[in-house]
């Protein structure tokens, strides 16, 4: 009898997924993920390309707002939402330039920036706890398409494979995703009296 109420449950809670159209739950996520005071993820990052490169990394990210903070591959990026730091750490190197669409670096910056631009379905997935979003912009200028799966449960962001006009793709994996952790401000700047050996090159 529990195996069946279990079936009807989950049958229940697709019907609901699918009775919405993608587009308004795509906006779902994006708002869930902006309620969030401050976002902290651990994630797996794979690169590759049409040249058989390929890359893989663990990233850790922090997000306040339009702050963040991203760690990866030996190098440190830091934004209060209008400066950004790109420190590299071997090198000993931090520079400093203005926050734009080009540089915006955080996780979430491509998703919370979706225009009308785009077309939004739901694709089958194997997993039933997560919803399968794929996403095509109607005149591509940035992106081929981007698969985005979300967790069920609670609309956090599970994975986010990106597929870029050159045959390039990203492919961002979440271990983990926790929020309301209350990060300080501090953590979204870089102080330069910490490092004081750290040579600052300001590009603004």
């Amino acid at each position: 009898m529990k195996k069946y109420l279990f079936l009807i449950l989950c049958g229940l809670m697709s019907l609901n997924i699918m009775a919405q159209s993608a587009e308004d739950f795509l906006n779902k996520v994006i708002e869930k993920n902006k309620s969030y005071n401050d976002i902290s993820i651990i994630f797996n990052y794979r690169y590759g390309n049409n040249e058989d490169v390929s890359e893989k990394m663990k990233g850790f990210a922090y997000m306040k707002g339009e702050a963040y903070l991203l760690k990866m591959d030996g190098q440190e990026m830091i934004s209060d939402g209008t400066t950004l730091w790109t420190y590299l750490i071997d090198e000993q190197e931090v520079m400093i330039s203005e926050v734009s669409e080009d540089n915006n670096n955080s996780p979430l910056a491509i998703i919370n920036s979706f225009s009308e631009n785009v077309e939004v379905s739901f694709e089958h997935c194997s997993n039933a706890d997560l919803t399968h979003l794929f996403i095509k912009e109607k005149e591509e200028t940035t992106f081929k398409s981007i698969s985005l799966y979300v967790k069920n449960e609670d609309l956090k962001i599970h994975e986010i494979d990106i597929h870029n006009l050159d045959g390039s793709y990203l492919i961002y994996s979440i271990e983990s995703f926790h929020t309301n952790q209350d990060l300080p401000d501090s953590m979204f700047f870089f102080d330069e009296k910490i490092h004081p050996n750290v040579e600052v090159i300001d590009m603004r």
